[in-house]
């Protein structure tokens, strides 16, 4: 019989608890075959299957982050680098607007190992608790299932903002876009696909049953407490373009987070307090930054491990580092480069793309890159900056300016340097010019190589005629200019073949072009 599990290999609840301890997070095995309490069920959402593969390819890259304007790509790497043998070439095909941008005719990892595969681990956690006498009445059985249903709820609604049209709530699109499987039992047929609608409604559902058991402590952000359940909402609404219930979210997950750990500096790093520890034996090619090669020294050297103080749910990001593709000058002039800390850190100039080809070498020379995403372990889950800045935008979208402002200066307290950290003349701004400040800070604050800049161009989309939105995208190899419509055509994927023939209840046909992600060169 085939599998009707969207191509995957169901992760049974046995492999799950007896595989290796590499597989987990700081959790060894426990041992058992056939779980029979709540407590061996706790240990699969420890598994590195629930936080992997979301919009992470192979080499730990993101091709979802290049349809953005955060990177760019030059010319010696367009002619030497992205060959049609380069298992890079979907990152090429999204930097060049040339759709399918994952092979249609194999199956995709981001939907079968980022977001399936983590769903059926949390759907064997809570169908487990369900099914295991007495079990789902106790404290720890439904603290797990509130985690798991928190789980499940941003997994799914990470896919649905990629393979769906942006969420419009004067205009809900009917378009499907992929199933909110709620169960394990991998004999079950999967659901019809849900539109965009529904499927942020059953993510809303998830999030509000969750909010009933979720613990206020947890040993790891890996798995969510009750102010990460919140502040899920509050990023679930900002999707849906809910500004109060947003900020009612954002509220209430910024104060129990506050009141839990102490105090904002608990929660954010001040930048002002890093430095890099000098190494008289590091030399650097001339024109570039030793700081490259060099190891960032923090106040308590945790931000290279997920229990760093910042994070509040954490997913592991994309890698932005190397010289695969560049920042953007738009991403990099969107910094001070006086008194912005992150400038300063992370902003550093190396060596960039360098080949030989028939004796002749092509050199990129010396570029500028941004380390943030290698020097200090980011998260595409949930920061407390980002959390901080939800709460900013929507007092801005509600016009609370005072409010909005004193959110936006508490996170420059500790991402900028001088005197004065407020921004500059604040005070006078309207609503428009004080949430477009907010909107360039979240831009600086959120790693460059995960899927949220994207995300964030196809919402900003409705705000039509702000100076924040855009209803194009233009990227440049050398002279040539690659431009697309931020529309369904090329800011959403497609459901590749494989699962598609596993799915024939979907009345989807499949796809029958000639995929060649570097035919637009």
């Amino acid at each position: 019989m085939k599998r009707k599990y969207i191509s995957i290999l169901v992760i049974a609840t046995l492999a799950l608890v007896s595989s290796s301890c590499s597989n987990f997070l700081d959790v060894k095995p426990v041992g058992k075959l056939i779980p029979s309490k709540s407590e061996d069920l706790a240990d699969l959402l420890n598994s590195n299957n629930t936080m992997d593969w979301q919009f992470r390819d192979g080499y730990w890259g993101n091709f979802y982050a290049l349809l953005g304007d955060n990177y760019q790509l030059s010319e010696n790497q367009s002619k030497y680098f992205y060959t049609p043998s380069n298992s890079y070439t979907e990152r090429f095909a999204a930097y060049t607007f040339n759709p399918p941008y994952e092979n249609p005719y194999e199956g995709s990892g981001n939907w079968s190992l980022g977001i399936y595969r983590a769903v059926e681990v949390f759907n064997n956690v809570i169908d487990g608790v369900q099914n295991l006498p007495g079990q789902s009445d106790t404290d720890l059985g439904k603290v797990i299932t509130a985690q798991a249903k928190a789980g499940r709820a941003w997994t799914i609604l990470l896919g649905a903002l990629a393979y769906g049209p942006a969420y419009d709530p004067t205009n809900i699109s009917q378009k499907p876009v992929m199933p909110y499987r709620t169960f394990s039992d991998p004999n079950t047929p999967n659901p019809a696909l849900s539109n965009i609608g529904q499927l942020f409604d059953l993510a809303e559902q998830d999030l509000k049953d969750a909010l009933v058991n979720a613990p206020v402590n947890v040993g790891n952000p890996s798995r969510a407490n009750l102010a990460a359940v919140h502040g899920l909402l509050a990023q679930l609404y900002m999707y849906k373009r809910d500004w109060p219930k947003m900020l009612t979210h954002a509220q209430e997950a910024w104060d129990k987070s506050v009141a839990a750990k102490g105090g904002v500096n608990n929660l954010i790093y001040n930048l002002n307090d890093f430095y890099y520890q000098p190494n008289p034996n590091a030399s650097p090619a001339p024109g570039t930054d030793v700081e490259v090669v060099l190891d960032l020294q923090g106040p308590d050297m945790l931000f290279m491990q997920s229990e760093a103080r910042e994070n509040l749910f954490y997913r592991p990001a994309p890698d932005g580092d190397g010289v695969i593709h560049y920042p953007s000058q738009e991403f990099i002039d969107v910094f001070d480069k006086n008194t912005d800390r992150r400038y300063k850190l992370f902003m550093l100039k190396t060596l960039g793309y360098s080949t030989t080809v028939g004796g002749v070498k092509y050199d990129d020379g010396v570029i500028t890159n941004y380390y943030k995403d290698t020097k200090v372990l980011t998260s595409q889950g949930l920061t407390y900056p980002e959390l901080l800045l939800m709460k900013a935008e929507a007092n801005a979208r509600l016009n609370n300016l005072s409010a909005a402002l004193a959110d936006l200066n508490l996170l420059r307290t500790y991402r900028y340097s001088g005197a004065s950290t407020d921004l500059p003349s604040g005070g006078s701004l309207g609503q428009d010019a004080l949430l477009f400040e907010i909107l360039k800070e979240r831009r600086r604050e959120l790693p460059i190589a995960t899927c949220q800049r994207t995300f964030d161009i196809k919402r900003y989309s409705l705000d039509q005629g702000k100076p924040w939105s855009k209803t194009s995208i233009t990227h440049h190899i050398g002279t040539k200019a690659y431009t697309a419509p931020i529309n369904e055509e090329y800011f959403t994927l497609q459901i590749s073949n494989p699962i598609l023939e596993f799915n024939p209840q979907w009345g989807i046909a499949l796809w029958n072009g000639t995929y060649d992600p570097t035919s637009k060169k």
